[in-house]
Parts: structure tokens; sequence; C-alpha cells
């Protein structure tokens, strides 16, 4: 993986990451603000970074700073798309370097800043040369065609997902059928505020926009379901489901905690007088994978609910994250494309961040094979 101009190259390797840079002479090399390497050689191994962990390494010479470079060590073997693939950025004097592996099949990027889209790209890098005055928000996105395969029951369940598509969902879509991948770069030329934090706060929250939805299933006894009637909003009080992942005391041993929760269900007649209500198990939402240490945590948070009124696909998805008491980290994530999904994170005492926000796709995308949104956040700072 390379940056625009060549400047530092960060491959993935067995349980480590390797830095080469072009860069002639002595250098120093820190990583997370220590330094670990003095020399003319112009490369460097890291056995010490843990898979999906947030690092910052910073090169000078005796001019000064060249580059800092932001990643994580990725795992080959993890189910989660970008946590077995790498994403990075390169922060020079030049610009602004986003560099990311190549996603089989796909032939562009879209690339946004602050939520406009500045460019499209068919390389797996972009090099901003916007000078950086503030923190600063990029997003890279593709699509790329859901395949198929010949599994028994395969053309049976796809055929049932089709059967349950509204009229409207039957038209050309040029969505239907792709993955969506996100990735989420958050650049700052300034060290937080937070210089470390104490609690740090995931909310996951799956909701139906419509306050009013049809159902997809002709046969059904519930013609109609009531929604949310919302918009995305993190302090929401109708929800599908929400989630909350606490972790509190990362100044010492870590205590991990989740709380979960599901809205009533409610189903109606074509005069919308109520046909029933229930409220949808939670107990295959659940944490593992948790490793704690000192001022540092990581989990892997799952989250699979039904509908407890007719027979439905779940809403499904899958967060991993790697935290530490700074305002620095990484999550990665899966999720089917319907619901609406919105993901934030609370850094000690500081207001909630919006993490990820996906649109509901509608009831069609939950027809095997899933079409799934695949996303990371990486923050850029030390």
């Amino acid at each position: 993986m390379m940056n625009g101009e060549g400047l530092i190259t960060v491959k993935p390797l067995k349980d480590a990451l390797e830095l080469t840079w072009s860069v002639e002479g002595k250098v120093r090399l820190t990583r997370n603000g220590k330094y670990v390497y003095e020399g003319t050689d112009q490369h460097y191994v890291d056995h010490e970074t843990a898979v999906g962990e947030q690092v910052a390494y910073r090169l000078t010479d005796e001019q000064g700073e060249v580059a800092k470079v932001y990643t994580a060590a990725v795992d080959p073997s993890d189910d989660l798309y970008w946590n077995r693939h790498l994403t990075s950025a390169v922060v020079a004097s030049t610009g602004t370097h986003l560099q990311w592996d190549p996603i089989p099949d796909v032939e562009t990027y879209a690339i946004y800043r602050q939520g406009r889209r500045i460019a499209e790209v068919v390389g797996n890098a972009y090099l901003d040369d916007t000078p950086l005055h503030e923190p600063t928000m990029y997003e890279v996105r593709a699509l790329r065609p859901v395949k198929r395969d010949a599994k028994p029951g395969t053309r049976l369940i796809h055929a049932v997902g089709k059967a349950m598509s509204l009229a409207k969902e039957l038209k050309t879509d040029t969505r239907r059928d792709k993955e969506l991948f996100v990735m989420y770069f958050l650049v700052s030329p300034l060290r937080p505020d937070l210089e470390t934090v104490n609690q740090i706060q995931l909310r996951v929250q799956t909701f139906i926009r419509p306050p009013m939805i049809k159902n997809p299933n002709l046969l059904s006894p519930h013609p109609y379901f009531e929604g949310d009637g919302r918009p995305y909003n993190v302090h929401a009080n109708d929800y599908r489901t929400r989630t909350e992942v606490k972790v509190e005391g990362m100044h010492d041993i870590p205590i991990v905690s989740i709380k979960k929760d599901a809205g009533v269900t409610r189903g109606y007649n074509a005069r919308h007088q109520l046909t029933g209500e229930d409220v949808a198990s939670v107990d295959q939402v659940y944490l593992d994978d948790i490793d704690i240490d000192r001022g540092r945590t990581a989990y892997r948070l799952h989250h699979s609910v039904g509908n407890p009124l007719v027979i439905a696909p779940d809403i499904k998805y899958t967060i991993v994250a790697q935290l530490k008491d700074t305002a620095t980290f990484k999550l990665s994530g899966s999720h089917t494309q319907s619901p609406h999904h919105e993901v934030y994170l609370q850094v000690g005492d500081a207001p909630w961040t919006t993490i990820h926000r996906a649109d509901d796709l509608g009831v069609s995308f939950m027809g095997n094979p899933m079409p799934e949104c695949h996303w990371t956040y990486l923050t850029c700072m030390d």
C-alpha cells in the first residue's frame, strides 16, 4: 500500500506492521509518542501493535518532521472485512494521503470531505493537498456486486426475499444486490482536547424512519407495522433496538458492561387497527472477545434480533471496538442494509460523536445473500 507520492508505504505482516520510506539519511521514528527507531535504514517492523489497535507514527529527519502515519494492524482470519484489510493515512507537508487495501471487483471509489463529494478515484489511494487547520472527516465509499452461491436453499431463500419486496423496491436501483464499503478517517492537525479519558460509551440503534410501513408479505395477518417516525438522533426514545456498551475505569483496569433493549413491535390491519404487539428477544445481543489491560480494552459486539410477530430475517450487525484511555480509537463493523443503523461514541464527558449512519434500503435487501455494509472508523491524531 503506497501513498500518492511513495513517501511511506505501510505493509501488514503476520502479527506485525512494516513501514518503508523513501527518505534518505538518518531518521527518527516514534510510535505513539515514544522513540522506537533511529538510523539510516529505510524500514521498520513493528511487533508491538495489537491487532486492530490505532497506532500513530512520526518520522523526522535533520530538517524536522517528514510525515505522520496513522493505521492499525490487521488479522487475515478475522470475520470483519475491515479487520482483515489495512487502512491508513499519511499526513505530510504535501497533503493528506488516504490509503487502503484494494477491494476485489471494485473499480472506483468516491471520496468525501466534511460530507461533500470531492473526487472519484480508480486506485486505492487519494491525495488531498488542502491544508488542514481543524479536524477533518474524510469518507471513502465503494459498491461491489454481491456474489451469489449455489448452496442448497439459496435460490429458494432469494426467491422468498424477492417476493417480500415492495412494489417500489422492484424498480431499477443501483444499490440493489450491492455490498457497501465505507471508510472513515478523522484527520486532525491538533492534539485532542482530552489528554486522557476514564470512560467511553458506544451506542448503536436500529430504527424505521416512517411512522407506518406496509408489510410486503401480502398473506400476513399484520398488513402494516408501526415504524419509529424519526430521523437520525442519538437521543431518540423510539427504535427497533438500542445497545449500549460502557467501558469505565480506563485509567486502571477497565470494566466493560452492556445494556440492550428492543422497542415494541406493533402490527395493524388495513384500517390501521391494532392486530398484535410484542417485544423482540435480545438474547442474541452479546459481547465476546473481551480483552482488557490497563488503559485499553477491546471487545466484539454481536446483534441478531428478529420480528416477534412474523417470520422475518433478523437485524444483524457486528462491531469490534479497540479503545484506549485517550481520544484515539478504531472501530469496525458490518450490518444488514435494513433497517436504518446509527452508531455513536461518547469519549469521556465530550458530546456524542457520530461514527456511522446507514439508510434502510428495504426489506428485499434482507433476503440471502444479504448485501451487507462493511465500515471502519480510524482516528488520525496523536
